[in-house]
Formats: structure tokens, C-alpha cells, sequence
């Protein structure tokens, strides 16, 4: 069984974004799952509460780290155009997006501007508990540091694999059907 979550927090996306996403897991998911929203509004019977009040946006996607098993995480903000079973693959190493195709000609310096060539807007693993436990730590810390956490990933230097091949686009590439396309960036 994949645990298939997404977060939605705060009013950036209305709840309709979480029925797409969901209806599209459904549609282009064939392995058994159990699709999970982590909310601060608990709605529907597959909503669970966010556990950690005090994180604002795009941090609650690290708090999914304290729940173990074969885990997927998707952003609200993607279109699934076919089937994902790729995605469940391996659970053995945390895996994320590469975002080099669309930001490597972007950045000149990842030190100066802090920017990052992966991205979080879908993931996968199996036990992160250490990387939500470190961040705690120094939250703080981390919360002033970096915008979000594909920065404190990358920049604290946390083991990661990417997903491989090129089924996975973002939309500043210019890509609008290929299997997952990305809209990060796009609703700011």
C-alpha cells in the first residue's frame, strides 16, 4: 500500500485542487494506494490535521517526513496527463525532482542567489524521520535561512536521489503534455 499525500494549507489553493489532484491519482495510479490530504482544514474522511500549527506553507511538506512506509507526495499545483506507476518504483532512497532542466540556465551561482537544482513538487520515500528531526532542531534557524525547503535540502546537504528519465516537466520549459507536468511558479 503507497501512501499518496498532498498539503494543502492557508487559501493560496481552493479545495477543488485537491479533488483534480485526487481524481487524477485515481485515473493514472494503478498500484493500490490511500490517498491522504494534510490540512489545517480538515474536510473530507481523507484529510488528516497538520501536526506542526506553527509551520506556515511550503513547510509542512517537510513535517510528511515523520510518517513512515512507502510514501508519494504531490503538490496541488501539477497535471497528470498518464500513468504514474513509475513513481513507485523504489521507496529505498528519498527522491525528488531535478530542476535542472529548467533553472540551469537560470542560475549563475547557486551560492550567491541560494537557488537550488531540485524540487519537491513531487516525492517519494520510505523513512525521512531524520531529516524532519534535524530540522526541527534549528527551525528557526532553517525558517530564515532558506524559502522553502527544496533550499534546505540542497543547502544542508540532505542524501537524495532524483527520478529518472523525462517524464516529469515543468511548464517553464515550455512542456504542457508530457506524463507530470509542473505549474511551480505559476500561481504566485
Amino acid at each position: 500500500m503507497v501512501n499518496v499525500y498532498c498539503v494543502k494549507w492557508g487559501t493560496k489553493y481552493d479545495r477543488s485542487f485537491v479533488e483534480k489532484l485526487k481524481t487524477s491519482i485515481e485515473k493514472h495510479f494503478t498500484i493500490e494506494h490511500k490517498f491522504i490530504c494534510f490540512t489545517d482544514k480538515p474536510e473530507k474522511d481523507y484529510d488528516i490535521p497538520v501536526t506542526h500549527p506553527e509551520l506556515r506553507g511550503v513547510w509542512h511538506k517537510l513535517a510528511l517526513f515523520q510518517f513512515t512506509g512507502d510514501n508519494l507526495f504531490f503538490d496541488l499545483d501539477i497535471k497528470i496527463n498518464d500513468n504514474i506507476d513509475f513513481l513507485a518504483e523504489r521507496f529505498d532512497k528519498f527522491t525528488c525532482v531535478d530542476s535542472s532542466p529548467w533553472k540551469k540556465h537560470k542560475i549563475r551561482s547557486l551560492a550567491i542567489n541560494n537557488d537550488t537544482l531540485i524540487n519537491t513538487s513531487i516525492m517519494r520515500w520510505t523513512d525521512n524521520k531524520k531529516i524532519f528531526d534535524k530540522f526541527l532542531k534549528h527551525r528557526d534557524l532553517y525558517l530564515r535561512l532558506y524559502q522553502g525547503i527544496d533550499r534546505f535540502i540542497w543547502n544542508e546537504e540532505i542524501k537524495h536521489s532524483t527520478f529518472k528519465g523525462t517524464a516529469i516537466s515543468s511548464w517553464q520549459e515550455g512542456i504542457e503534455n508530457n506524463t507530470i507536468v509542473l505549474y511551480n511558479g505559476r500561481y504566485v
